[in-house]
């Protein structure tokens, strides 16, 4: 069985990438339809069932609720999950160096209060059936992993 990581050409922080240099896990770079990763199994891509949304931390999150200026971007941010949602499609938020206590202490830079942040992160969260996961910026690649290995168990 041969395996490999898809990720997005418009992903920007290779972290990720470096660490499955290191792991010797093969992966490939193509564009994908919504998420910046997800994985194929013996030529059967499961970019369309399942997808990992990275964000590099909470002020990057807080960027994609914003409104205004990023209303663009936050359009764009807000038609990927639509998009995923109509297809079925699995997603994971991935918030490297967040969590709730973070949240609540307000370790990011926005406008947004904590309760704010909180209830825009819930709201998106139940209208697209996404799953919320904070992870630490160096275990990132590794809950990636983990994530796609339980999903093909599965």
């Amino acid at each position: 069985m041969r395996g490999a990581i898809i990720i997005d050409t418009r992903e920007q922080d290779l972290h990720i990438l470096h660490k499955l240099d290191a792991l010797k896990i093969p992966y490939v770079r193509r564009k994908l339809n919504y998420g910046d990763y997800s994985f194929e199994v013996d030529g059967k891509s499961y970019e369309n069932q399942i997808v990992i949304e990275r964000k590099g931390n909470l002020t990057e999150l807080c960027g994609n609720f914003a409104r205004g200026k990023s209303t663009q971007h936050t359009t764009r941010f807000q038609r990927e999950f639509e998009r995923a949602y109509a297809d079925k499609c699995k997603v994971v938020l991935m918030v490297e160096d967040g969590s709730w206590e973070r949240i609540e202490n307000r370790e990011y830079r926005s406008k947004f209060s904590p309760s704010e942040l909180k209830s825009r992160i819930k709201t998106w969260c139940n209208k697209f059936q996404i799953e919320l996961r904070f992870t630490e910026k160096d275990k990132a690649c590794e809950f990636m992993l983990d994530c796609f290995r339980k999903y093909f168990k599965n």
